[in-house]
């Protein structure tokens, strides 16, 4: 019996492990009806265990007790397949798009789907992609983001007093040195100084903070804050040359000096005078001018673009600080007084001696005026081209109206300017020698710069049509003024009669446009001269019936006024036609539609009528009516000079032809000796009041 026992256990092991592998059984033929029984009957109850039976399992349980329970997961393996997944059974299913993406949208890492025998497919994390070097472009942007949510230390400058200051200057020097020495070691790599670079620029930033308080003024040239910004103008990297003269526009703004001194007194617990703003003011920008600073503003504004909008931006800052050191200039802060109070000793060389005779200033003026602006949608931007042509046009006018210029203590004649050149431009070794031939005097006409020939050809522009906005009709007033100086000058009268500058004042004068008025400006100054010329002529006064003194270039003017047919054009003038008067632009104010009809209602109405008009149309008015004197002006004072410099020994017969016009029919009438008369007695009541 135990035999049999033992035969029957290890056959029934050896049946079960066929089973699981798939060899056939040796009693198929004994058990083949049970084989087509299987899964036939959920439970099989036996207490004792007879042997294995195909697709049961022996076991205990609640439902059912003690027997041969069918086996479910044996059951789902020998359950007969359908034709459809006896077909499909050995293709392979192909992978889900969806299991081809490594990455989302979002670029975070997705779950990857694998298969697990035929029904089963699990998923399993990927792993992260390795992360890509950022390029230099995204290293700045995170540099610029790190400061902005860090800030640095120089932003502590709003809590201002001469520690702070001290500390900031020490810093800034430092920061300096540090990139003067890692630009030296990593010259081909800029990555290795753009933070540095950047840190210097918002310690630069900084210190604009000191613009609130006057009197720390003297703590920034104490502690070489100035000596700093001096050689930061120096710096290879534009934009940081661009924030100093931007720090420097805030410090030595002019309105400083008129600020309320109340008010300041509040803010600060102590009183502040006007002197003591005037002199610390004048402290830092004569450290600044003493130190070069002209220098390096007229090198900077070579080496920036105007296509560039922060460039561009930089050369509208340089301008703006070169306008405000000349009117620090002629307020006096910049002159230096002496405790021994020598008028001598106090005076001082003023900003436009320096950037005559140190710079090329004015030669960079000249040529940025000449430039042609090219039609663009940006000439309303505040850094346009245009924008930048009328802010040169400002600054040149105000330089060749300084008392310096017309007095001849410093500069030259326009038209032999020496040509700009940037000290930052990499100039490569300089051509061969050219051998003394006729090139000689080409390359001496290519290296001047002729101011009086841009002036003229700027105006000659609109000779025939107006402006059509306000900043071409400002433009052409700045130029004519700046022309206008230059004519105080006895040199510069010679080169604008032999450019036929008079002919032009003439055809403006002529064609009755806007410029007109300039025109009749200019004509005054070139046969007048200055107050000085006629003050030398009074002194020497007149021997032997003939007049000493007299200055030939304004002679010669006159003459040449006469020969192109001016008095056939100033005669009306004088004479108070309204046909000939000019007529102002209509993007002017003098000629806008509300300053005529301003004018017609205050001419036809009472004075209860008048107080109705608005302050617009008002000063409206007003312009028009300065027009009209500015005319009326600049007519009296043309014809006393032709009355004073012409005379007999004149050529063309100039005096003949003079004296012709006040024996004409028109100026012997009623009418022009009535206006002659009224209009005398008006000027005449002018002067004494």
């Amino acid at each position: 019996v135990t035999k049999t026992m033992a035969s029957k256990t290890s056959g029934s092991v050896v049946d079960v492990l066929d089973r699981v592998i798939g060899i056939p059984s040796s009693k198929s033929s004994s058990d083949g009806n049970n084989d087509n029984n299987i899964g036939s009957a959920e439970f099989i109850p036996s207490k004792t265990f007879t042997g294995s039976k195909k697709g049961y399992v022996f076991r205990t349980s609640e439902e059912f007790g003690t027997g041969y329970h069918l086996d479910s997961a044996l059951s789902k393996l020998t359950t007969p397949s359908t034709p459809a997944d006896t077909a499909n059974k050995d293709k392979k299913r192909p992978r889900s798009n969806d299991s081809d993406k490594n990455d989302n949208d979002n670029g975070a890492p997705t779950k990857r789907s694998i298969r697990w025998g035929n029904d089963t497919t699990l998923s399993i994390p990927s792993r992260d992609p390795k992360p890509k070097q950022p390029t230099p472009s995204q290293l700045l942007a995170i540099a610029e983001a790190s400061l902005e949510s860090h800030p640095t230390s120089c932003l502590k400058l709003l809590t201002l007093n001469p520690s702070t200051l001290q500390s900031a200057s020490i810093s800034l020097s430092r920061t300096l040195e540090k990139n003067q020495l890692l630009r030296a070691q990593h010259a081909d790599d800029p990555e290795k100084f753009m933070m540095n670079e950047l840190a210097l620029n918002d310690e630069i930033c900084g210190f604009q903070a000191v613009a609130v308080d006057v009197s720390m003024y003297g703590y920034l040239v104490e502690f070489d804050v100035i000596k700093s910004f001096l050689a930061l103008l120096s710096h290879e990297n534009g934009d940081v040359a661009i924030s100093v003269v931007n720090v420097l526009v805030e410090l030595l703004d002019p309105l400083l000096l008129r600020e309320d001194e109340e008010k300041a007194g509040e803010e600060e617990g102590k009183e502040l005078s006007a002197e003591v703003r005037r002199r610390n003011v004048g402290l830092l920008a004569r450290t600044f001018v003493d130190g070069g600073g002209l220098e390096l503003l007229v090198s900077n504004i070579g080496r920036l673009e105007e296509n560039v909008e922060a460039e561009a931006k930089g050369i509208e800052d340089i301008l703006t600080l070169m306008e405000a050191l000349l009117d620090l200039d002629r307020a006096g802060v910049l002159q230096q007084t002496s405790d021994n109070g020598d008028e001598e000793e106090n005076k001082s060389v003023s900003v436009m001696a320096l950037l005559c005779k140190q710079t090329l200033f004015l030669s960079w003026l000249f040529g940025r005026i000449e430039k042609k602006n090219e039609i663009d949608a940006t000439a309303t931007a505040p850094t346009s081209p245009v924008v930048l042509k009328l802010h040169a046009s400002e600054v040149l006018s105000t330089i060749l109206q300084h008392e310096d210029y017309s007095m001849q203590r410093c500069g030259v004649k326009l038209s032999c300017l020496p040509k700009y050149t940037c000290a930052f431009d990499d100039l490569d070794v300089k051509p061969a020698a050219i051998s003394k031939s006729s090139k000689n005097d080409v390359e001496e006409k290519d290296e001047k710069v002729d101011g009086m020939e841009v002036l003229l050809q700027s105006i000659a522009v609109y000779r025939k049509a107006d402006p059509q906005t306000e900043v071409e009709c400002e433009f052409l007033e700045n130029t004519f003024d700046a022309l206008a100086a230059t004519l105080l000058r006895e040199d510069n009268v010679e080169n604008f009669v032999e450019y036929q500058g008079i002919e032009l004042m003439l055809r403006c004068l002529r064609e009755k446009v806007h410029s007109g008025g300039g025109a009749l400006k200019v004509l005054n100054f070139a046969v007048s001269g200055s107050a000085r010329s006629v003050s030398e002529e009074a002194a020497t006064n007149i021997t032997d019936g003939n007049i000493k003194g007299v200055n030939d270039a304004y002679k010669k003017a006159c003459e040449t006024f006469i020969q192109a047919g001016g008095l056939k054009v100033i005669f009306p003038l004088f004479m108070a036609r309204k046909g000939a008067i000019p007529c102002p632009a209509l993007c002017s104010e003098a000629g806008s539609n509300l300053a005529k009809r301003a004018m017609s209602n205050s001419a036809h109405k009472d004075d209860n009528a008048k107080g109705a008009l608005s302050k617009r149309a008002k000063k409206a008015a007003h312009a028009r009516k300065k027009w009209l004197a500015e005319v009326e002006q600049n007519v009296i004072y043309i014809m006393y000079a032709l009355t004073r410099y012409i005379d007999e020994k004149s050529p063309h017969d100039a005096h003949a032809r003079l004296l012709v016009k006040f024996v004409e029919e028109d100026c012997v009438s009623h009418y022009f000796v009535s206006g002659f008369t009224l209009f005398r007695i008006n000027h005449f009541t002018r002067l004494f009041l």
